[in-house]
């Protein structure tokens, strides 16, 4: 485990180290995340008046679904749109260039049909495992976490397929999850385990929280409060700018066999460390 959490933080760092580089890279997440409210607050409204969301029973409306479907795909859209533009951007600098935004946004609108196809099929793959979480229970909940667990690992370089090799979207999970099979296997977690790291960092925040509720003071709550939901907006972006680096620098790697300037030969070969072969007679 040691060198898991070494390589992850080698990772970390040098991912880092190309965002203060490259500050615009913020951009991207920053507006994602505003757009994306102003979508939730736009369906708030149809949402509460056209469904039976007052009357407590939303499940029973079909206009609900349909409404949920089209948060879901409008969402992914946001998302999908905005990180291809951060990786776009990403895979310039790990090469030497100096993107701004106006360059991710541009690929990112090239690609415009892809990205809104990506964003069907991720809408549609969310509402199955929604419906499998409504309907099967405490089992239902557990079989739809480890699906889309598994599902978000195997589609993780599908953006970058799409937008530098031309594939369509089908092709491009395809050419995903063959990448996925080929150099990550089982270690894949125990190597990649950048979302463990920023989860602890958001821990921290539950301190303050802690202490605020101790004291009993509504005033020092609502700034603890105030304070930690600042601060978690800020990691979640700085997590999403990290998380489309690595994941330009990553593709790098699986396409070409070359590592990133910026990034240790070691940290990045111990990410691809590849499932081990069973002997026989071993277990």
């Amino acid at each position: 485990m040691g060198g898991t959490w070494s390589n992850s933080l080698d990772l970390l760092k040098s991912s880092w180290r190309v965002l203060r580089q490259h500050k615009s890279l913020v951009a991207f997440p920053v507006i994602s995340a505003i757009a994306t409210i102003v979508l939730i607050v736009a369906l708030m409204v149809p949402a509460y008046l056209l469904t039976g969301i007052r009357d407590g029973e939303p499940s029973n409306s079909f206009l609900f679904y349909v409404l949920f479907f089209v948060f879901y795909f409008v969402c992914s859209f946001i998302v999908i749109f905005f990180n291809t533009g951060l990786i776009a951007c990403a895979r310039e600098a790990l090469r030497g260039g100096d993107p701004d935004f106006a360059y991710g946004f541009d690929m990112a609108r090239k690609n415009i049909g892809k990205i809104a196809g990506w964003a069907l099929v991720s809408a549609t793959v969310g509402m199955i495992l929604k419906a499998i979480r409504e309907r099967g229970g405490l089992i239902g909940q557990i079989a739809a976490s480890l699906i889309g667990f598994a599902w978000n690992l195997v589609v993780f370089f599908v953006i970058p397929v799409f937008l530098f090799q031309g594939f369509g979207v089908i092709d491009s999970i395809r050419e995903s999850a063959s990448l996925f099979r080929k150099t990550w296997g089982e270690n894949m977690i125990a190597r990649f385990s950048l979302g463990i790291i920023f989860f602890f960092l958001g821990l921290v925040a539950v301190i303050p929280i802690t202490l605020a509720v101790m004291s009993r003071n509504l005033a020092v709550i609502i700034g603890a409060t105030g304070l930690a939901l600042m601060y978690w907006t800020v990691l979640a972006i700085v997590s999403s700018s990290l998380t489309g680096i690595l994941a330009a620098a990553l593709y790098q790697y699986a396409i070409s066999g070359m590592v990133p300037e910026a990034y240790n030969q070691h940290s990045i070969t111990g990410a691809f460390q590849p499932k081990p072969q069973r002997r026989f007679g071993m277990r």
